[in-house]
């Protein structure tokens, strides 16, 4: 009764603008807080979800070819509910082996022969009915995929469904070398594995091996994600994505490669941290902050670069949009003597983007930081984090995590559609909370990052035309950044390990205000417009989520096709 209440007054604010308008101009300061606890109300038991939607999956039926398996059972003897789930698959009952038989190698290659796939699972695991059908129909992609991924859960003794996997629809390497991100709901096509030699690999090995030669072999699509629940773990199964993380495997992998990438010391830490070098010496970062006055921000987040921060290679450059405040002239002027800070005159109607353009082409960094002057240095070797990860090949944008002054989260990256045009993942989450699957604690690919901490290299970020000048004066340019960025074939990322203050907004205000909104509500016109079809698939957040909360909820039942 609550939940469909609760539902209720959402439709109703929806259908009914005055009312909403209203809404958001006098609840605007609360609505983040007042957002959450409404859609943890309302939100819907995974049990319930999974009972209405996920079991009965006819959609993943249909057109589903006759496709040989071989299921590889780790473990000894394959256990009776491991065996009878795979005896129970629509079609034709897969083919049963223990990793330990003698003619392992004889069968793979025989399911090479006929053009099957090869499932490894663990004593105990069992899958959905339609799973093989499922993992069948999504074989018929074009190229054939070489990695089947589906997402998975833990089934209770009592036959209910709980902690869901949920995994994102596009392949992401370094979640990989952090984590084992494919768990056990995974089919790798036979022939693939003869071809490269890896039908002797189990678990994170095989994971790492098979998507490096899979990528080399066929690109992205090589790697499809079908969002469907096919495999259950056992109930008391420790969580897969720490369990089954294997570090002497990352190590190997990290070994056999070119970037130089190393694991912390701590290998027991899950999930694993990266450390990627800087070239010698290190090169020149340019860090730009756009201001009007508000020296009591200013102040706090320059003293933080020029005191706090480890890097060796700085320059400030403070975009200066039409200041008069002589106490923030005074310490323009005191900041000048020190030879690393340079005050760039940013005249005229407030143009975030036209702002932080100006201030790039005067920039000397090869790298550049675009940093609001309402965040605040909390750790030294946050810039080191930050331009490593930059420097990487194939690297577009690098964001931080961003915390409030309460220390729940602010930024941990920004999902395509979320609530309209875009928005936070996981906003106001606890600064201590691990996050689903840990991506709150995981280096992740991420469509955009918020411009309030966002590192790039500069021949980048010039060679793109940087922000948006004219459409996206102040809202959304950093996403209509990003998404350009990705469409010139760069990964976004976001890492954990740099995280900074951010007093979200508290120079320029809300843009919810109503001095703001027709502007902001023109800017959201402007990326429908532009962007319409790529708002609605992030290709790094599960379809299973809802887009009009930030807090990782279950979707309402409909179609969710292979990604």
């Amino acid at each position: 009764m609550r939940r469909r209440a609760i539902a209720a007054l959402r439709a109703g604010v929806r259908r009914l603008p005055w009312l909403r308008r209203h809404l958001l101009r006098w609840l605007a300061p609360v609505m983040p807080l007042l957002g959450r606890q409404i859609d943890k109300a309302s939100a819907r038991p995974y049990a319930e979800w999974f009972a209405q939607w996920q079991a009965p999956r006819p959609d993943l039926l249909a057109g589903a070819p006759p496709l040989p398996f071989l299921a590889v059972i780790a473990g000894g003897a394959p256990g009776e509910p491991t065996r009878a789930a795979l005896a129970a698959q629509s079609g034709p009952a897969p083919q049963v082996l223990s990793a330990d038989a003698p003619d392992l190698a004889a069968a793979i290659a025989a399911c090479a022969g006929a053009g099957g796939y090869l499932l490894r699972l663990d004593a105990g695991e069992t899958l959905a009915p339609h799973a093989l059908a499922g993992f069948a129909t999504a074989s018929l992609g074009t190229p054939r995929p070489l990695i089947l991924l589906a997402d998975e859960d833990v089934v209770q003794a009592n036959g209910q469904h709980s902690d869901p996997w949920f995994k994102t629809p596009a392949f992401d390497p370094d979640r990989l070398l952090q984590q084992d991100s494919f768990g056990a709901a995974v089919a790798y096509e036979a022939a693939f594995l003869l071809r490269h030699q890896l039908g002797t690999l189990r678990g994170h090995a095989l994971a790492l091996a098979a998507s490096q030669a899979a990528l080399a072999e066929a690109g992205p699509a090589a790697i499809r994600h079908l969002p469907a629940v096919l495999v259950h773990r056992p109930p008391g199964t420790p969580a897969p994505w720490r369990q089954r993380t294997d570090a002497a495997a990352v190590a190997r992998h990290l070994a056999s490669g070119a970037e130089g990438a190393r694991l912390d010391a701590d290998l027991a830490q899950r999930p694993l941290r990266l450390h990627w070098p800087l070239p010698e010496p290190a090169p020149l970062v340019s860090l730009i902050i756009p201001t009007r006055d508000r020296i009591d921000l200013l102040r706090p987040c320059v003293e933080g670069l020029l005191r706090r921060t480890e890097y060796p290679a700085i320059e400030v450059l403070i975009a200066d949009n039409d200041s008069t405040d002589p106490a923030t002239l005074s310490a323009f002027a005191a900041w000048g003597e020190e030879g690393r800070v340079r005050v760039l005159p940013a005249p005229g109607p407030f143009n975030y983007s036209a702002i932080n353009n100006r201030a790039v082409a005067a920039a000397r960094g090869a790298v550049v930081v675009l940093l609001n002057n309402d965040t605040e240095v909390l750790h030294p070797d946050w810039l080191t984090e930050m331009v490593s990860l930059a420097l990487r090949p194939g690297v577009g944008a690098v964001g931080a995590r961003l915390l409030f002054p309460d220390g729940r989260v602010q930024h941990a990256g920004v999902v395509l559609g979320l609530g309209g045009v875009a928005g936070h993942d996981m906003l106001l989450s606890g600064g201590e909370e691990d996050g689903p699957q840990d991506d709150l604690r995981l280096l992740r690919s991420v469509s955009a990052v918020t411009a309030a901490c966002l590192a790039i290299r500069r021949e980048t970020y010039l060679a793109l035309g940087g922000l948006e000048e004219t459409r996206f004066r102040v809202a959304y340019n950093d996403v209509d950044f990003c998404i350009r960025v990705r469409e010139a074939g760069y990964r976004n990322l976001v890492t954990p390990h740099a995280a900074l203050l951010h007093r979200e907004s508290a120079s320029r205000g809300s843009d919810l205000a109503p001095a703001q909104r027709l502007r902001w509500e023109a800017e959201c016109a402007a990326m429908e417009a532009r962007w319409g079809a790529v708002l609605r698939h992030d290709p790094w957040f599960s379809r299973q989520y809802r887009l009009d909360s930030a807090y990782r909820l279950l979707a309402e039942p409909g179609p969710r096709r292979a990604d």
